[in-house]
């Protein structure tokens, strides 16, 4: 799915867009980040970013969840850093994951729950997996926000 991204400005004390382009497009999809240093954003571009954002920043991405299983071929080769083979990861941030598509099940050290398109996941710097039993990829919508 691509998206499309449109980015706003102030000049000369007056609003309009600045740009109106297609955000780079992979499994998980960069829209806009925020720094410390820059708090109204820049470009993420079409570098890989790291998991987590630092502190003080913030990260906007869709992510396509694939098939458990395909999701499970690409965590044996190591394919995303921080993230262990059975997909758990724990990130120093408070993300607010709303659920596009679905179901999708959400893994916890202490159980699981399923949800669904038009839920909301406040992930609390908590270990955790998603396990899209589907057989298409499952978008989430993700924004995360770097704690100190």
């Amino acid at each position: 799915m691509t998206i499309r991204r449109i980015v706003t400005e102030n000049v000369g004390n007056r609003s309009r867009v600045a740009s109106d382009d297609l955000a780079p497009h992979t499994w998980c999809d960069e829209i806009w980040a925020t720094t410390p240093q820059d708090p109204l954003g820049v470009d993420p571009g079409t570098q890989p970013k790291p998991l987590t954002p630092p502190p003080g920043a913030t990260a906007c991405r869709m992510v396509a969840l694939p098939p458990d299983a395909v999701m499970r071929a690409g965590l044996a080769r190591g394919s995303v850093e921080g993230v262990d083979p059975d997909g758990f990861h724990r990130t120093n941030t408070v993300d607010y994951v709303f659920v596009l598509d679905g179901p999708v099940e959400l893994v916890l050290d202490d159980g699981s729950v399923e949800v669904g398109p038009g839920d909301c996941v406040v992930q609390r710097g908590t270990n955790h997996a998603w396990r899209n039993h589907g057989d298409a990829p499952i978008r989430l919508m993700t924004f995360m926000v770097g704690l100190p």
